[in-house]
């Protein structure tokens, strides 16, 4: 296994962050949201299947959530709109020159209490990695989701797989990080990476910040090398390890193409059964860091 640098012990936090320099605005006390980001510097393992099992999950079990897309490639956007559905995205937030109404941008899914912040390609622009602190961009998430964040249960935000301007935006805006993972020699490399950049949004703009866990995802039981790799990846992270671990299942495809949540796609799968595991796992480890 590499050698992963893990996080200091933060502290939790419904949503804290600087919106101005040298001024601090947070959600109200009794505001129980729970905002969580995605990430992860490596493409295809999990980030937007876990934001997708978790908007099944809650709408199943009758919690109210908004998905944040904010990956330029859109794929969350697309598992519940057809593109020419959308004609307002997400990089408006980030638009200094415009004070848009987040309200305005916000879809309602054919999901009850799903809720949608869609993406586009006009995203792209803001991937950026270098210079992103120069301006207070990356404090928009923040400000701009602390006018409706009391209407939901959670908020959860779909990375794109870099440490670009809008992942910091997302950490700024979150209570949580989840980093999921393949199960394979290289799935943590790069993890130490996004300690990092929690440790350093913790100790600037948002420091309640903390990590929730590392997520494997996209698991393929048959292999049995993925089977040793597991076992390592537990023993390497411990109690941040998840219990949960999603496998690689066609049910998952299957809804997503057809534009469905499990919970109405295939509610016996074991499939839908394993997003209600995560969504209770999540639950717990929200209530321990709480």
């Amino acid at each position: 296994m590499p050698n992963i640098a893990a996080p200091s012990q933060l502290t939790r936090v419904i949503c804290i962050c600087h919106l101005h320099r040298g001024s601090v605005a947070s959600v109200d006390s009794a505001n129980t949201t729970t905002a969580i980001t995605s990430l992860n510097r490596k493409g295809g393992v999990g980030k937007t299947h876990f934001c997708w099992l978790m908007a099944s999950a809650c709408h199943a079990a009758g919690l109210r959530i908004l998905i944040v897309d904010l990956d330029p490639q859109a794929n969350l956007t697309g598992s519940f709109l057809a593109e020419d559905d959308v004609t307002r995205s997400v990089e408006q937030l980030f638009d200094p020159s415009t004070e848009p109404d987040v309200e305005s941008l916000i879809v309602s899914t054919e999901f009850e209490g799903v809720d949608l912040l869609p993406s586009s390609s006009r995203l792209e622009p803001l991937n950026i990695s270098d210079n992103w602190h120069d301006s207070d961009l990356h404090l928009s998430l923040a400000e701009a989701l602390h006018q409706v964040s009391n209407r939901y249960d959670y908020i959860l935000f779909d990375c794109p797989p870099s440490l670009s301007l809008v992942s910091y935006a997302a950490l700024c805006a979150s209570q949580h990080v989840v980093i999921p993972l393949e199960a394979a020699r290289w799935g943590a490399l790069g993890t130490q990476h996004i300690a990092a950049a929690i440790e350093l949004v913790q100790q600037h703009y948002n420091p309640r910040l903390r990590l929730m866990g590392y997520l494997v995802s996209r698991y393929k039981t048959r292999r049995s090398y993925q089977q040793t790799y597991l076992a390592e990846l537990r023993k390497h992270f411990g109690d941040l390890a998840f219990e949960t671990v999603i496998p690689d299942l066609a049910e998952y495809e299957k809804a997503v193409t057809d534009r469905n949540l499990l919970s109405n796609h295939s509610p016996s799968s074991r499939a839908n059964k394993i997003a209600n595991e995560l969504l209770a796992e999540v639950q717990a480890r929200a209530q321990k860091l709480a």
